[in-house]
């Protein structure tokens, strides 16, 4: 329990510090200083895997997210940023995203397998894209990876042969004002819409009950 709140302790100081901080630069230049140090504390996150083993209250594993990996951790009241944690096991990878916000990404346990496109068409539409693969980086616990929004920032993640990886990432406020990320299918250059769970069937019913 004390470990368990020592976390949380941890995120409410950083809900603190981030206030003062105006600029999404500077947001994200603070968490690329504060979150190697918490990845470094493994014996904060014990207690965290053992609440997820045991069914605990916190972390609540049961809401959906858009990553079957991804249990959220914290969200800052202000809505500032808010803290994921994803399991990956031997072979598994999100697909291939982009993202609504800049993020900061890093390992607790295993050597995070990272893969960055680049796109090469002008985005006219918004159902295909061109992607080429340009960087691949191994990040190994303790340290971090920075992502960005929108086609600066898609890549995939992942484990490539690691008996497990623990992966904690910080993520700021939305910049885009979507409700979903875009996904790619680099071979087929299909992209799609990702939604959260809850928000896929409120758009679905609103247009069920037009039809009604």
């Amino acid at each position: 329990m004390q470990n368990r709140l020592g976390i949380l302790e941890r995120f409410d100081r950083w809900s603190d510090e981030i206030r003062e901080l105006r600029d999404a630069g500077d947001r994200k230049g603070y968490f690329q200083q504060e979150l190697p140090t918490l990845l470094q504390e493994r014996s904060l996150f014990v207690p965290v895997m053992e609440a997820i083993v045991g069914g605990g209250e916190y972390p609540d594993v049961r809401p959906s997210t858009m990553f079957d990996s991804e249990i959220v951790l914290y969200r800052d009241p202000g809505r500032l940023f808010s803290v994921r944690f994803y399991l990956w096991g031997p072979g598994e990878y999100d697909p291939v995203h982009d993202h609504n916000s800049w993020g900061v990404i890093g390992t607790v346990l295993g050597t995070l397998d990272t893969v960055n496109y680049q796109r090469l068409d002008d985005g006219a539409d918004e159902r295909r894209a061109v992607l080429e693969e340009c960087s691949r980086q191994f990040i190994p616990a303790g340290r971090t990876y920075a992502v960005f929004p929108l086609n600066r920032g898609i890549h995939r993640t992942g484990n490539a042969s690691e008996p497990a990886i623990v992966q904690v990432g910080v993520y700021g406020e939305n910049l885009t004002g979507r409700t979903y990320v875009n996904t790619f299918d680099v071979r087929t250059g299909e992209v799609n819409r990702l939604y959260l769970p809850h928000v896929k069937k409120r758009m679905l019913a609103r247009r069920a009950l037009e039809l009604l």
